[in-house]
């Protein structure tokens, strides 16, 4: 099976790149200024488009089965780029894979396409989609973009990935832990949350391209099990092996951030990841895997212990040393 990964440079694609190339033909989709280093010991090869130039992805596409659609944007300040990087890059896709008759797509989407949660109830795949973000509007209208082509499709739903060559955003966390820093939680972090180790996300992307009768199916894939801020941070203390100190925000703290965020997104039409996340730590983002359990045979593997602590390692290891 031939297959094409958009976003292989980035967090994600690297590490299903790798994977699947053990076992597939795997062709990576990578722009002129993208950094190929880590691909070049792969068995791939490289095809040179940007996904918001259809006509550049029409050679990437030549005997392809099937795409796993990674690429979009995640943490821009920008309006533009978000709509860019998620809408119109998805479209373009779509339109090139029509155009070359390719057999199926795998979208990788984000929980952030569903209606925030107040109470504890997990998330499911039936749940109501009203993203708050327009990071979470412009996923949704890039699912409803593939459900309008017919090209068979899968379409999976995951929360923060996290694990060795993260991006830097998400390092914040593990560099206060690592140095001994306080950790700052708006409210009594009792709300759950689901994560993703990678490799656990890994597994799941790489079941679903040997299973076609999945098509036009909507998956979460997560850690086995959601998680509260107080057991991340407890969890974290174990591994460290020594206590960290946690310092409690009052809940409205939390209220102002997004009353600020909404002026900022409204008013100049930028996005703050800072405000956002000191307003979902009052939200409740636990997922059921449940449906992938049963109907794909996913089994995430890697806890939450283990994966701080490979997570640590990585970091102490690639991002510390290299300051020193």
């Amino acid at each position: 099976m031939n297959v094409l990964i958009t976003g292989a440079t980035g967090f994600i694609g690297k590490h299903l790149t790798a994977a699947l190339s053990k076992t597939y033909s795997v062709r990576c989709l990578v722009r002129k200024t993208s950094d190929i280093k880590e691909l070049r010991d792969l068995n791939v090869d490289l095809a040179y488009g940007d996904l918001l130039d259809k006509t550049s992805l029409l050679p990437a596409l030549d005997k392809i089965d099937l795409v796993y659609h990674l690429a979009g944007e995640v943490y821009s300040r920008k309006k533009d780029d978000f709509y860019k990087g998620n809408v119109l890059a998805t479209q373009n896709l779509l339109e090139a894979c029509k155009e070359k008759g390719t057999k199926r797509i795998i979208f990788l989407s984000s929980v952030g396409v569903y209606k925030p949660v107040i109470s504890r109830t997990l998330l499911t795949e039936k749940s109501e989609c009203e993203p708050i973000t327009y990071y979470g509007k412009t996923k949704l209208d890039a699912e409803e973009i593939i459900k309008k082509y017919d090209i068979p499709w899968v379409i999976v739903r995951a929360p923060i990935v996290y694990g060795p060559s993260q991006p830097h955003v998400l390092n914040r966390f593990f560099l206060n832990v690592i140095n001994g820093e306080k950790i700052y939680v708006v409210g009594d972090g009792n709300n759950l949350r689901s994560l993703c180790y990678i490799d656990n996300l890994i597994e799941g992307l790489i079941l679903l391209a040997g299973k076609q009768d999945k098509e036009g199916k909507h998956f979460l894939l997560s850690d086995d099990l959601p998680y509260t801020f107080n057991d991340i941070i407890a969890t974290a203390s174990t591994v460290i092996k020594h206590k960290i100190e946690v310092v409690h925000l009052p809940k409205i703290l939390g209220d102002i951030s997004w009353v600020v965020y909404n002026l900022m997104a409204n008013l100049l039409d930028l996005y703050f990841l800072e405000l956002y996340s000191m307003k979902m730590m009052q939200l409740n983002l636990g997922c059921d895997i449940t449906k992938a359990k049963k109907e794909m045979g996913y089994n995430p593997t890697v806890t939450l212990e283990a994966g701080i602590k490979k997570t640590i390692e990585w970091i102490k290891n690639n991002q510390l040393q290299k300051k020193s």
